[in-house]
């Protein structure tokens, strides 16, 4: 019984020399998956991009709006909180030279005093390259934004006569 078995099952390992029919299938196999997978790790490339990306300005955003709440004007909350956020995405980010913006809301106008409870908002936008990802559908520069709060300190003297 042992010999009635084992005379046909074949060793799995044992390479099999290709016969003339079998010739070239490997090339067309290849030409056919390879499309498949280069696609595949252009995806997930792309998705490494947006991830970092966003995790890049959302950063950004909580920077600025911290460096925006230790301003003591409106014009300066709006400086640090650009510096801040340009700082951020420098050299180090895929965002382009020169897109990085910041809108900075909910500081005390006019010298006005700040009460426990208020915020201040600011809402960072920069333009990120996927050029090599416009096979899949993205555009040349896909527009990021993120946006943070961070409380004022109402002990903090923003007025001129401190």
């Amino acid at each position: 019984m042992r010999g009635h078995w084992s005379a046909k099952v074949r060793n799995p390992w044992r390479v099999r020399h290709l016969t003339r029919v079998d010739r070239g299938s490997l090339t067309v196999e290849l030409a056919v998956v390879a499309p498949g997978l280069i696609l595949l790790l252009l995806l997930v490339a792309a998705g490494g991009r947006v991830v970092e990306a966003q995790g890049h300005v959302d950063g950004a955003a909580r920077d600025a709006a911290r460096a925006a709440s230790l301003g003591r004007s409106v014009g300066q909350a709006d400086a640090f909180a650009l510096q801040a956020a340009q700082a951020d995405l420098g050299r180090s980010s895929w965002c382009a030279q020169g897109s990085v913006t910041v809108t900075v809301s909910g500081f005390p106008a006019g010298g006005q005093p700040a009460v426990p409870g208020d915020n201040v908002t600011a809402i960072v936008h920069c333009s990120v390259n996927t050029s090599p990802f416009r096979i899949l559908g993205f555009q040349p520069t896909t527009p990021f934004a993120a946006q943070a709060v961070a409380p004022l300190d109402p002990y903090m003297c923003r007025t001129g006569t401190c």
